[in-house]
């Protein structure tokens, strides 16, 4: 009925090329590399090869308790986005863009922006606060990993 759209943005510049940034989060295999380790993130199934439409679902573990996020790539354009959105979360709607742009031939910036609403709202709101710092430090430590781990290979 009531729904307010939430929305975080993060970014940090990276130096590589987007076509590796871009390559870099299309290979799922860097998921657990980049996933802070107060969370626990196991694949459950995933359609490969990765294109627009591919199904995602995992188990995602926090605070003692484990949820289903049943994820669809709804845009692939490479090396620019990748951008999914999920079916089933604890969230009423959560999509994330993941947004590669070039600032010059070595360098570029990975921008993560989600856009989510709560269940529950207004109820909800009590939460957004605790939700809001809690995706910064998530996402701060996507970004410290990724930047250290294409940097490193980059030398």
């Amino acid at each position: 009925m009531f729904e307010k759209t939430i929305s975080l943005e993060f970014s940090t510049e990276i130096a590589v090329d987007t076509q590796t940034l871009f390559a870099f989060h299309t290979d799922t295999t860097n998921l657990p590399k980049i996933t802070p380790p107060w969370i626990d993130v196991a694949i459950v199934s995933l359609e490969l090869p990765l294109q627009k439409g591919s199904r995602i679902e995992l188990d995602i573990k926090r605070f003692a308790l484990t949820q289903r996020w049943d994820m669809i790539i709804s845009e692939l354009l490479s090396p620019k986005l990748l951008c999914d959105k999920a079916v089933k979360s604890p969230f009423k709607s959560f999509i994330h863009y993941h947004r590669f742009e070039s600032i010059d031939k070595g360098k570029s910036i990975l921008k993560d922006e989600v856009l989510f609403s709560l269940p529950l709202y207004p109820l909800s709101l009590i939460a957004l606060s605790f939700i809001k710092k809690d995706m910064k430090k998530m996402f701060d430590y996507r970004h410290r990993q990724t930047k250290k781990l294409l940097e490193k290979n980059n030398v």
